[in-house]
């Protein structure tokens, strides 16, 4: 039963980094379900994580969370969008999904903060490409960090099991 259990465990935390490019999977969540099953369905009772583990991954799933706004804000402000835009990427990166995946979530994020940026708050072609690229620069970055920050969580899981 454990093998089973391990792998659920190995699958929740391969999905949980499907999530970062896929958002409609709940990447934090499905990392924590892994560390949950682990600790109630394979730990041997009163043995589990130590609470400084589920006090670290508190504090790691809030950075996670805080990397999407914070790359986003960050490189939208920087290439001088308006918060439209950044809202207009992420409904461009949802949409993408459903339309043409992978692609579509990098294609369509671009083009909506295009469209925002031109049409909406009036500003010049130029500029508004060079929003749409930061909204693409913002996406990747953030997913790098993510990435980043939960094999950083998945590794501190198997060093404090």
């Amino acid at each position: 039963m454990d093998i089973i259990l391990w792998i659920i465990v190995v699958l929740l935390f391969a999905l949980s980094i499907a999530g970062i490019f896929l958002p409609v999977l709940p990447d934090t969540i499905l990392l924590w379900a892994g560390f949950l099953l682990y600790q109630f369905g394979i730990a041997e009772p009163g043995v589990g994580l130590p609470a400084s583990f589920w006090w670290g991954m508190v504090v790691m799933s809030i950075l996670l969370y805080g990397a999407d706004l914070m790359t986003n804000l960050y490189f939208v402000k920087k290439y001088g969008g308006s918060k439209l835009s950044s809202i207009g990427a992420v409904l461009g990166i949802i949409l993408g999904i459903f339309f043409f995946p992978p692609i579509g979530m990098i294609v369509l994020p671009f083009l909506f903060v295009i469209g925002i940026e031109t049409l909406i708050q009036k500003r010049p072609i130029e500029q508004a490409v060079k929003v749409g690229f930061g909204s693409l620069i913002a996406f990747l970055g953030s997913a790098v960090v993510k990435v980043v920050l939960q094999i950083v969580m998945i590794v501190w899981f198997f060093l404090a099991r």
